[in-house]
């Protein structure tokens, strides 16, 4: 019978995240994991079965919080236009707050280990694929709506928005101006007008 955990797993998988994110998955070491979690090496490779596997899950981990950007934004929006302006707005606070110049974990991910290791990109192309079916899908919606032109197809605007949106996040881990970064969100909305 498996023995019950005795950690806190969401503040242990915040602290791995941090270490991560931080040192990134090639420069952590076991023992980084160790110190940051306060968990043996036994604990953690009983609980998440490997370094690569427990990355994986924090992946997951900051995937579904970031979630509650992009439900948020559909939810305050009274049309997809604004649903997508939300969305990359929503991320501003933490683009400008202090010591947020980590970037974004999965795009960090992506540029270390998108090319490594055939789980993880097999991740990050899942994690792609929900983005770009969520951009298409406002897209279509707001083209129907006669407030999205359809100069482009919602697939091609879609890799548009995707494509801005990361360049975006990017981009804020050195602009900490808020001018600028809204005028990047007006700039890559103004081509769906």
């Amino acid at each position: 019978m498996a023995r019950a955990e005795a950690f806190d797993r969401e503040l242990v998988l915040r602290q791995a995240t941090n270490v991560f994110w931080e040192k990134s998955y090639n420069g952590t070491s076991m023992q980084d994991l160790v110190d940051a979690t306060g968990l043996n090496r036994s604990s953690i490779y009983n609980s998440f079965g490997s370094k690569l596997e427990l990355y994986r899950t924090t992946l997951d981990h900051y995937q579904k919080s970031n979630n509650k950007y992009f439900q948020n934004a559909m939810v305050r929006a009274n049309n997809p236009l604004e649903a997508i302006q939300f969305i990359f707005e929503a991320f501003l606070p933490e683009m400008l707050g202090e010591d947020k110049d980590k970037g974004c974990f999965v795009m960090n991910c992506k540029s270390e280990m998108g090319n490594q290791h055939p789980d993880i990109r097999k991740w990050l192309l899942a994690t792609q694929e929900r983005s770009l079916s969520l951009f298409q899908d406002l897209v279509e919606n707001g083209q129907e709506q006669g407030i999205i032109n359809k100069n482009q197809n919602s697939k091609s605007y879609a890799y548009y928005l995707f494509n801005s949106f990361q360049g975006f996040r990017m981009t804020g881990i050195l602009v900490k101006d808020r001018k600028v970064l809204q005028q990047l969100i007006d700039n890559s909305l103004s081509v769906l007008k």
